[in-house]
């Protein structure tokens, strides 16, 4: 059985979990480590699943992912459970084909209807609650078999071209369009036809589209700016609010200085461009800047990669230079340094006490000239704490600390930040959306933006590939995020819900409550089980049996 992943459970007669297969792993008697936070001995599997016992087979969804399964008898008692996560590609393709202004409709080798676009459905008004599965074309459609263009493809196993189609719909309707039909075949067997159809509206809408396409094309050439990028400087800090700026300031006034700096801010609030801006603000910016994400780099790689490698210390190495010789008299910035494991972080105090290092294998230390700037994405006291950064390297790299505040604590930004980011990405779309509608930015102003700056970024590009207009409205936000506007909206009323006492008891109240207290928090965490029951602070498995009780479906 082949997935992303399979599992196979064996419940017996006293219910108890006996097998666990995880990929091509099978193991006897134990837990798969997916599993072992909360999978016990003496549990029916539809205790911890949605499955009906009286169902043999079906699909339900579990964490966020969706499942099938089929129950089969074992040789011993009991049942074997076979879950099988799923994909999301047929829904993908629908999506994908429903936004294709032409019409597209798939048929089988026999011409029965397997597929028809929202485009197509609209063409020959079809209502979109008509199942057109497993009808045949003819009955569709009043047109001549001999001259049709999709019997004819199937008839010849040949690709129709443009041709011209005039035929009635079921409803009398009569409809002239230009269709072009492949047929598609698999080793070297015909399975169907693929039409695309084409009316004059259609046609009149894609030559717009590409007169817009062409213009931009046209504007880009002379008017985008220089696209070398040669670093971030302070100019490219964005925003006026005080917590911004007060951390600009500290910035600007130890740049020209030696001392390591230990930026502080969670994902997404800037830390490299404040480090680049250290960097090109000192009398290091001659000289290089180089960055290591600690938490993008296998611990395995970390140490060579920094301190560089010596020919014939392992199989296949060679004398190649590390990043610490790289920035030779210059900056070396380590991102996220607290994600780095204690070893490699006591290697690196050695060498920044010593001012030198040896390459992995090497017998020769090598003396260094270089400025730390290292960064935290938590509080790195709370690091020490948790035993995730030695105390001693943490006061030797931050002779000067800097907090970066997160977006929502300098939310007047917001709107500073967002016609920044449409002035500078203009020239990449064909729709130059520049204007904002309050309701968008209502709903930006209330968000809490756990991405920060960079989620911002992301959300207004993907508006900008949604939107088909000058003003940004709700209908082109992600749909996260208008999750997260129903959420609260929703939460406001809850109270209000439950001022009559008529006709009710405490239980039903209480129930009610809660069925809307989980709906909300679903939603609010994007219907993220893990992260739900931890703001709930409640297991998961409890939310899960919440879920099923008040029949949620997420």
């Amino acid at each position: 059985m082949k997935a992303f992943y399979d599992i196979c459970f064996t419940t017996n007669e006293q219910y108890q979990f006996l097998h666990v297969q995880y990929g091509d792993i099978y193991i006897e008697n134990t837990y798969a480590p997916l599993f072992k936070n909360w999978i016990s001995y003496q549990r029916h599997i539809t205790s911890v699943f949605p499955i009906a016992e009286e169902d043999t087979s079906g699909e339900f969804v579990w964490d966020g992912d969706s499942f099938s399964y089929e129950r089969m008898d074992a040789p011993n008692q009991g049942f074997y459970y076979f879950l099988v996560k799923q994909n999301h590609l047929e829904d993908l393709l629908i999506q994908t084909l429903n936004l294709i202004t032409d019409g597209v409709q798939i048929y089988d080798e026999n011409g029965y209807a397997l597929f028809f676009n929202q485009a197509s459905r609209k063409l020959s008004q079809i209502p979109p609650t008509l199942d057109i599965r497993g009808r045949h074309l003819l009955d569709l459609f009043a047109l001549d078999e001999q001259i049709s263009t999709t019997m004819t493809a199937l008839r010849t196993k040949s690709p129709v071209i443009n041709r011209v189609d005039n035929f009635s719909t079921s409803a009398g309707v009569s409809i002239a369009s230009v269709n072009t039909s492949y047929p598609v075949s698999k080793d070297n067997e015909l399975i169907g036809a693929i039409v695309f159809e084409q009316t004059q509206n259609i046609i009149d809408c894609s030559k717009e589209k590409m007169a817009q396409a062409e213009k931009a094309l046209r504007d880009f050439q002379p008017n985008t700016p220089p696209t070398r990028f040669s670093g971030y400087t302070f100019e490219h800090i964005i925003g006026n609010g005080e917590n911004l700026q007060k951390a600009v300031r500290i910035a600007r006034k130890i740049a020209p200085q030696n001392n390591s700096v230990l930026l502080v801010g969670e994902t997404g609030t800037g830390k490299e461009i404040f480090a680049q801006s250290i960097h090109r603000c000192s009398p290091r910016k001659d000289k290089k800047f180089v960055a290591l994400n600690c938490a993008a780099i296998p611990e395995t790689l970390i140490e060579s990669l920094l301190f560089g490698t010596q020919k014939g210390s392992f199989t296949g190495s060679e004398n190649k230079v590390g990043y610490f010789e790289e920035a030779e008299g210059g900056t070396l910035f380590l991102d996220e340094m607290n994600s780095m494991s204690l070893a490699m972080q006591s290697k690196i105090l050695r060498a920044l006490q010593e001012n030198s290092f040896r390459r992995v294998g090497g017998q020769k230390d090598i003396s260094m000239d270089v400025r730390i700037i290292s960064s935290c994405n938590k509080d790195p006291f709370l690091c020490i704490k948790e035993n995730e950064l030695r105390k001693d390297l943490f006061y030797r790299l931050s002779t000067v600390m800097i907090e970066l505040p997160p977006l929502r604590n300098h939310k007047e930004d917001l709107e500073e930040l967002i016609q920044y980011h449409l002035r500078s990405t203009v020239f990449q779309y064909v729709h130059s959306s520049t204007e904002i509608s309050p309701e968008v930015m209502e709903l930006f102003y209330h968000y809490d933006w756990p991405g920060n700056v960079r989620e911002l970024f992301h959300v207004l590009d993907y508006v900008r590939n949604i939107s088909d207009g000058n003003t940004i409205l709700l209908e082109h936000l992600p749909s996260y995020l208008l999750k997260t506007k129903k959420a609260s909206e929703t939460l406001k009323k809850v109270p209000d819900t439950f001022c009559s006492f008529q006709n009710t008891s405490l239980q039903n109240m209480m129930d009610e409550y809660e069925h809307e207290i989980l709906c909300s928090a679903l939603e609010h965490f994007g219907y993220n089980i893990t992260k739900t029951a931890d703001a709930l602070g409640i297991r998961r498995q409890s939310l899960q049996y919440r879920i099923h009780k008040y029949g949620i479906h997420i």
